[in-house]
């Protein structure tokens, strides 16, 4: 199996402990954007990846209500202080909400410079005010394989393009995150699984299942 993203050392025990082998790599190297945090005084923060943690901790937002994509990320925040205020499991269903019972209120969303569009067309589409700060970028990582996997973890849209670029046949069962992902992967493959929790865990998981069965 391999996972286009590295894991720590709790998940990949989680995996070796079924009797399968696992590659992992990054197959998006992830680098901080400097940005100006002069005037981001809004007190509700919109936050759809992990990784825009590290920027939003350097800042001085304890008090703040966030509204953040994935349990994973939710958690994170959690454990730093932060008040979640909404929770979704992906960004087209944050805006929906963000849209249905906080259409009055400013916001400051936390992004990569990759980020996708559904979330901010959709608040755009309905004139929410919101400043968009990009804090992240991430590099497409594109190594190729001489071996073809049992599975391929993803986690990511663009990991799933970074990956088939340099990987075209290597798609014989994909392990997708969440629907997102997936929707990515099925431009390749339509063997498709997808995790029932947006976790990292939950996929590993998911791929463990579909090999033991298969």
């Amino acid at each position: 199996m391999l996972s286009t993203k590295k894991l720590t050392t709790a998940q990949s025990e989680l995996l070796l402990a079924t009797g399968l082998s696992m590659v992992h790599f990054d197959v998006l190297e992830i680098k901080k954007i400097d940005y100006d945090a002069t005037g981001l005084h809004c007190e509700h923060i919109i936050v759809t990846s992990s990784n825009a943690l590290e920027a939003i901790s350097s800042l001085q937002i304890s008090d703040h209500d966030f509204y953040v994509v994935g349990e994973k990320t939710a958690s994170h925040l959690i454990e730093k202080g932060y008040f979640i205020k909404e929770q979704a499991e992906n960004a087209a269903q944050l805006a929906q909400i963000i849209i249905e019972k906080y259409s009055h209120l400013k916001f400051v969303y936390f992004c990569g410079a990759h980020r996708r569009d559904e979330l901010p067309q959709a608040l755009l589409s309905t004139q929410i005010s919101f400043i968009e700060v990009k804090v992240y970028d991430s590099i497409a990582v594109e190594k190729s394989f001489d071996c073809i996997f049992d599975a391929v973890m993803f986690f990511s849209p663009r990991g799933v393009h970074a990956f088939a670029k340099a990987n075209p046949q290597n798609f014989r069962l994909a392990i997708c995150i969440g629907e997102t992902t997936a929707a990515a992967a099925r431009i390749y493959t339509q063997n498709v699984k997808v995790a029932h929790k947006t976790t990292v865990e939950n996929t590993i998981v998911t791929a463990v299942k579909a090999l033991q069965n298969d």
